[in-house]
Order: structure tokens, then sequence, then C-alpha cells
């Protein structure tokens, strides 16, 4: 992570705090589309927090295609609910270009945990919003 990142990261971490104070609840993570980790709860492993980001972009763009088999437009995706053995994870929608995620364990209530993450985003508004990366011009 770069120290431009790791600073927004913890300027947006404090956000995070409202659903860690749900019951059962693991960590928090707002990530953009593009799979980049914007922030992260305090203590999570910042390798495994860029691999899970990565995969929740995949996750969120496999939801999203599938739009047309519930009759709904394309780019609609608004929320995901992936369930474990042993626990669950939310994603919803947090603003263009952004969503958040929360992994909680089997006990939580999902429905008051997915409530608190939607409050904090009614909150938080354009805060999350991710512009698209830009091209830096360097060939790789």
């Amino acid at each position: 992570m770069t120290d431009a990142v790791k600073n927004e990261s913890r300027r947006l971490a404090w956000m995070l705090n409202q659903i860690l104070d749900q019951p059962e609840v693991y960590d928090a993570m707002l990530v953009s589309e593009d799979g980049l980790l914007r922030a992260c709860s305090e203590g999570m492993n910042e390798a495994a927090a860029d691999r899970v980001a990565a995969a929740l972009s995949g996750v969120r763009s496999t939801s999203g295609a599938t739009a047309e088999f519930c009759r709904s437009r394309p780019n609609s995706w608004q929320q995901s609910l992936m369930e474990f053995g042993d626990g669950y994870v939310i994603m919803i929608s947090a603003a263009d270009g952004t969503y958040l995620a929360v992994a909680t364990s089997r006990n939580a209530d999902i429905a008051v945990v997915a409530t608190t993450m939607y409050t904090v985003v009614g909150q938080l508004g354009q805060e999350m919003v991710s512009a698209p990366r830009q091209e830096d011009g360097s060939s790789a």
C-alpha cells in the first residue's frame, strides 16, 4: 500500500467501528470496484486484506453479471450475501465505484449488521466514492 493509500485508509477506517461494534462481527472493509482496498478494520493483516479485496471484486462482478437472471437491468447490483459453515460475508454498494464488505460469525444477526452497514453508507455518502484508476503514463 502506498503512503497516500495508507493515509486514506486510516482516515476512512473510523467509519468501520460502528459496524465492528455489532456482536459477532469480525472485520469490515471498504473496497473499490476494481478490487483495491480502501480501508479495513484495525488488526487485519494487510496482505490478507488485499487478497480478500481482490476476491470480493470478483464476487461483486459475478453477482452483477447475473442481473438478467432476476429480470433486472445490467449494473443494478446492490448486495450479496455469502454463507459459509462458520459465518457470513455481506457486501453492499457503498457509492459509485465502492462497496462495503463485512465478515461475521454464524451467530451474527445479519439483518442488524446489514442495517448498520446501510446506515454507515448513508452517513458517509460521497466520502466513500472511489474514482476510477488513472493510467500513470509509464510502460510496464
